[in-house]
C-alpha cells in the first residue's frame, strides 16, 4: 500500500509534459494540425490567438481537472505554462495565453461539427492501433450506451433553443398555489464503454422543433 508522501516523491519524478508528449505523438500525431484547421468563425484581422491554442488549453484544462474556465485562466498564467504549451504546439514564440473570455466567445462561434470531426479522428486512431480490442463484447461488438441528460438549467430564457418545463407549486408561505417554468438544455449522448471508461462518440442537443410548443403542467 502506496502511502500519501510516498506517491508525493513518486510524482516528483514524474515529467508530465514528456509524458503528455509521448502519449500524443504515439495515438494522435496530427492533433496539433487538426486544431490548426479549424473553420475559424472569427474576423480575421482581430485574431490574436490561433485556434490550436485555443483548443489545447480547453483539453488541458480537462486534462487537469480544473473546474472551471475562470480557473483554467488563473492556474496556467505562469511562464512555465506558457513555456510547456508552446512546447506541445510546436510554437516556441508564444508569449501570453488567452483569457477565458476570449476562449468562450471563440466557442460560442464555433460550428460544433468542427469539433466532432476532431473526436471522431482521435477515436478511430484508437481503434486502428487495437486500444480496446480486449473491451470487445464477445470478442466481436463495442458496448454503446445511449442516454439522454440534462447539462443546465435556468430561472429564465438562456436562448432560442431552450427546452421548458413548466410545474405547479405550493407557496410555503402563502400556501398559494402557483407555477413555475424552468429552462433547460438536454443532450442525447452516445458513448464508447472500455472497462472502466467511457468515450464519448457522438452528441446531439434535444431541441423543440418550434417555440410553439404546448406546455404539458407537472405537479
Amino acid at each position: 500500500m502506496v502511502t500519501r508522501k510516498e506517491k508525493r516523491e513518486m510524482e516528483k519524478e514524474v515529467n508530465y509534459l514528456f509524458e503528455l508528449l509521448k502519449t500524443q505523438n504515439h495515438f494522435f500525431k496530427n492533433l496539433n494540425k487538426l486544431l490548426k484547421e479549424v473553420d475559424d468563425p472569427r474576423h480575421q484581422s482581430y485574431i490574436t490567438y490561433d485556434t490550436e491554442v485555443l483548443l489545447m488549453m480547453v483539453i488541458l484544462k480537462n486534462a487537469c481537472n480544473l473546474k472551471s474556465m475562470r480557473e483554467m485562466t488563473n492556474e496556467f498564467n505562469k511562464e512555465e505554462c506558457i513555456k510547456n504549451l508552446g512546447k506541445l504546439l510546436g510554437n516556441e514564440d508564444l508569449e501570453e495565453l488567452p483569457h477565458y473570455d476570449t476562449i468562450n466567445d471563440f466557442l460560442s462561434r464555433l460550428n460544433p461539427a468542427e469539433l466532432e470531426r476532431i473526436r471522431i479522428d482521435m477515436i478511430k486512431k484508437l481503434f486502428k492501433k487495437r486500444c480496446f480490442d480486449s473491451y470487445r463484447i464477445n470478442g466481436e461488438y463495442w458496448g454503446i450506451a445511449i442516454d439522454g441528460t440534462g447539462i443546465f438549467t435556468f430561472d429564465k430564457k438562456h436562448c432560442e433553443h431552450c427546452l421548458r418545463r413548466v410545474y405547479k407549486y405550493t407557496d410555503k408561505e402563502t400556501g398559494e398555489e402557483k407555477i413555475k417554468t424552468i429552462y433547460m438544455h438536454h443532450v442525447l449522448e452516445a458513448k464508447l464503454i472500455v472497462g472502466n471508461m467511457v468515450l464519448s462518440v457522438a452528441s446531439e442537443f434535444i431541441e423543440n422543433e418550434s417555440e410553439d410548443v404546448k406546455n404539458k403542467i407537472v405537479s
